[in-house]
């Protein structure tokens, strides 16, 4: 009962801190937390009390797949999105993610779903370098009000649904769906909607190297869990998200 009522206390709080941070200081620093492994590392540590170190250890390779899957999405939208409109790129992309998670998946391992993300975060840096800026009269992407309790409410109930089903779902599935950026979907939409291309590309580019630090998280979990156990892992690798992640940051603006 405990780790109910932590579910329902942590997960919103942490959802509101990313959102509020993202509307203060922009789209560009929204992109990268929302890259960060939050939701992930929720799911992981949950499953873990729940389900034991072993069962983590089992969900990483399904976690990479849906980490891949997710990159490979944002890439289809911005591409697919200069000649449709939003709502269906969006409706485009679900069905995308959908067939490409299960396709990852079926590769099993860890090499492949690592190198395929890293690839993808290779092409999405490239391909929205060269969006040009917009007017410098045009000003920072204002959200609706409601977008940040529905990020709440979306990624509280994303947590409860996986960690009540993970016995039935299995550590695979349950891995897969660990990495649904709850956060990060809906602040590249209303970016695009409202901001333009340049503003989904400030998000898309974020997000991707964030990709980069969730990839050292599960990788740190794949070899940490076995050995140090499942929280003293997660802990570890969330640090290493967040160092990757604004290293990487702070060396490409520089170039």
């Amino acid at each position: 009962m405990t780790a109910f009522y932590l579910k329902l206390f942590i997960t919103p709080a942490l959802m509101w801190a990313i959102s509020s941070a993202s509307r203060r200081w922009g789209t560009q620093l929204g992109g990268l937390l929302s890259g960060l492994p939050v939701t992930s590392a929720l799911v992981m540590l949950f499953l873990s009390l729940e389900q034991g170190s072993a069962f983590v250890a089992r969900a990483v390779p399904g976690a990479l797949a849906g980490l891949a899957a997710i990159q490979a999405t944002y890439l289809f939208y911005f591409l697919v999105t200069r000649r449709v409109p939003a709502l269906l790129g969006c409706l485009a992309g679900l069905g995308f993610y959908a067939l490409t998670a299960w396709a990852i998946s079926r590769l099993g391992g860890v090499a492949l779903p690592v190198l395929i993300t890293l690839l993808l975060v290779t092409a999405i840096v490239i391909v929205t370098a060269r969006q040009p800026a917009p007017p410098a009269a045009s000003g920072p992407v204002v959200l609706p009000r409601w977008v940040i309790p529905m990020r709440m409410l979306a990624a509280t109930g994303l947590l409860l649904a996986i960690t009540a089903s993970a016995e039935w779902l299995g550590p695979t599935a349950s891995g897969l769906v660990a990495p649904i950026p709850v956060i990060a979907w809906p602040l590249m939409v209303f970016a695009h909607v409202q901001g333009g291309r340049h503003e989904l590309a400030a998000v898309v580019r974020g997000n991707a190297i964030g990709a980069v630090g969730v990839v050292g998280f599960y990788l740190m979990l794949a070899h940490g869990v076995p050995v140090w156990g499942a929280l003293p892992s997660i802990g570890v690798a969330v640090l290493l998200a967040v160092a990757v992640t604004f290293t990487l940051a702070r060396w490409l603006n520089r170039r």
